[in-house]
């Protein structure tokens, strides 16, 4: 095949992936399916995968998509976010001890499937955080297919359970918010993406992804930026980075997918007691409703635990400022815990001394 055909291939192989990636989340959307268009994307790509017509994804639209995911991320530090913070210090202590025993019990069970290793196990029981997990899973060198099939299986279950649990039918009404104008999102994107790519060359893995949560944080909490990116810019980013995750299927082991499938299920059943336990302890604590604790505490990802608050009617700022608060921890203490747990795994998730010149 000459250059230039194979460059065309290379092409319509991405442009079809991309497509389906869309095809996919747009459908799951539509049946107002949880982060429907991140998980609809990577199981419309996945299926592609299997198929040997996916493409990977070329350096420059990667690293766009996760800038683009980070500016989102820190788009919930808002003023009324930390205020809400602030009233709740013991409910956000006992979160961040759930945090620790939700990842312990998770990583405990996950250790013992057959086929899932050390590292995979670890980014696997990390609960929620989706995106952020899935982008730095990869450099740690994570078996991306089953760390796929353990957190969407959570996400999925999780939103099915936590309102029986609650006793409360869930009906999912839409959210209004503010919406950044396209001018300061374009700032925020370029500024992260700028610093994060020289972050990078300095050896910081995954440096775009921190640069823009920490710029699009601070220009949020600091009132410079008003609201959430919009709702275009969210469909994007999670459509690309569902297809990346899902191009990462190709080659898996498809036969192994029931194993997957019970890892999942009962690391998913170990945190969710975990959870449970402390979201009780929490309620009786602070004096709320335990259906409120539960979904603040819940094992799943902010956008659809916030999704729920409203669809509970319960407070949507105690929860999401739960799982805005679990997150930041999550993304201080990943690169620790990585380091403790998976050793050598680690290393790309901290800043590496520089290339003598």
């Amino acid at each position: 095949m000459t250059p230039a055909r194979e460059s065309q291939a290379k092409t319509w192989a991405l442009a079809t992936t991309l497509l389906t990636a869309l095809a996919g989340g747009g459908a799951l959307a539509l049946a107002r399916v949880p982060a429907g268009w991140l998980s609809g994307a990577m199981l419309a790509v996945a299926v592609l995968a299997a198929l040997g017509r996916a493409a990977i994804f070329p350096t420059p639209l990667r690293q766009f998509a996760i800038a683009l995911t980070g500016v989102g991320m820190g788009s919930g530090l808002t003023p009324a976010t930390l205020h809400t913070l602030a009233r709740y210090p013991l409910s956000l202590l006992l979160m961040a001890f759930a945090l620790a025993g939700m990842t312990a019990a998770s990583y405990l069970v996950l250790t013992r499937a057959p086929g899932v290793s050390r590292r995979t196990a670890f980014y696997s029981a990390v609960p929620g955080a989706l995106s952020y997990v899935f982008i730095v899973a990869e450099p740690a060198g994570a078996d991306m297919a089953r760390l796929a099939v353990i957190q969407l299986f959570r996400i999925f279950v999780l939103m099915a359970i936590v309102p029986i649990v609650a006793r409360i039918g869930v009906t999912i009404p839409a959210i209004a918010y503010a919406v950044d104008p396209i001018a300061d999102t374009l700032v925020m994107l370029g500024l992260a993406w700028a610093v994060g790519a020289w972050l990078e060359r300095r050896g910081l893995s995954s440096g775009t992804l921190y640069t823009a949560i920490v710029v699009s944080g601070l220009a949020h909490a600091t009132g410079w930026a008003p609201g959430r990116f919009a709702p275009g810019a969210q469909v994007l980013a999670q459509t690309l980075i569902g297809a990346w995750v899902g191009a990462r299927f190709v080659g898996f082991d498809w036969e192994l997918l029931h194993r997957s499938l019970i890892a999942a299920a009962t690391s998913f059943l170990a945190a969710f007691a975990v959870a449970a336990a402390f979201a009780w302890t929490a309620a009786y604590a602070v004096n709320l409703p335990f259906a409120e604790t539960l979904v603040a505490f819940a094992p799943g990802g902010l956008e659809a635990m916030t999704m729920m608050a409203f669809a509970l009617g319960l407070d949507p700022l105690y929860v999401g400022a739960h799982h805005l608060a679990r997150f930041v921890l999550i993304g201080f203490a990943l690169p620790f815990a990585a380091r403790r747990i998976g050793g050598a795994s680690a290393d790309s998730l901290t800043p590496a001394r520089p290339p003598a010149p």
